[in-house]
């Protein structure tokens, strides 16, 4: 279908959120050498954003509510039709924060370089033998 996410809407569903229960949305610059915006996921807050290739953003601080809640929100994507081929599809992408412990996602890069250079018909046959094997050791169990 060509589609291209554009924009990503986030709508924060936590009563009583407060900065240091972690959960954090940051927003970093595209060289990613500095922290835009770090947003506090309370109740009823909304954050609308561009999605690019290189709009980096992500919740890096782990949750850490006293009562053991998680962080909730309902995320919504604008797409266009505008997808021409001449950009490389990819999942999103993780990229390391300067001076954090952050490690990329080795699995992830090695699934889209496989989906780069073994053609379609064979990627899906393989899934698709992955999946009778696993339905018949689940059943044998």
């Amino acid at each position: 279908m060509n589609l291209e996410r554009r924009v990503n809407l986030l709508i924060y569903l936590n009563p009583g959120w407060r900065d240091e229960y972690g959960g954090q949305l940051e927003l970093w610059n595209e060289a990613m050498t500095s922290r835009v915006k770090s947003v506090v996921p309370e109740l009823n807050r909304c954050v609308i954003f561009d999605t690019t290739s290189k709009s980096y953003h992500g919740n890096p601080n782990p949750v850490n509510h006293p009562q053991g809640q998680s962080r909730k929100s309902i995320a919504l994507y604008y797409y266009t039709a505008s997808w021409d081929g001449s950009k490389r599809d990819h999942t999103t992408q993780f990229k390391v924060r300067p001076g954090s412990p952050d490690e990329p996602d080795r699995g992830v890069r090695r699934e889209e370089l496989i989906e780069e250079v073994i053609p379609p018909v064979v990627l899906r046959a393989v899934r698709k033998l992955k999946k009778a094997v696993r339905r018949k050791r689940i059943g044998t169990s």
